[in-house]
């Protein structure tokens, strides 16, 4: 388990394809994760998400994300992470552990 390699390499990684580059993105915040290096793994995350909008990986590492940042203290940024998959992304794999953590980012940030 070089998890240290595994950014190394991944970051190395170039694509153009839809799935595939955001999964490279977010295999290196899997490999933070990891290492123990949570700031690092939520910016993968966020870039992963970003890097190319669609169906299958944009709600995933948003979900992630928006995980780490919970245990990060970052409720304000979970809660805009999960509201953002169950308005856009409704039909999403991870929609039902998101209405759970929604409801928990809604009471740490004391919105609900």
């Amino acid at each position: 388990k070089d998890y240290k390699n595994a950014v190394t390499y991944l970051s190395a990684f170039s694509s153009d394809d839809e799935i595939l580059a955001p999964l490279a993105k977010g295999n290196i915040g899997d490999a933070f994760v990891q290492l123990n290096q949570l700031d690092d793994a939520l910016e993968y995350y966020e870039q992963a998400a970003e890097m190319r909008e669609n169906n299958y990986t944009t709600p995933m590492y948003l979900y992630k994300a928006g995980t780490i940042a919970l245990d990060l203290g970052k409720a304000d940024k979970a809660l805009a992470y999960f509201e953002t998959i169950k308005e856009k992304y409704p039909s999403a794999s991870e929609i039902a552990m998101v209405e759970v953590l929604l409801g928990k980012a809604k009471v740490l940030t004391n919105k609900y």
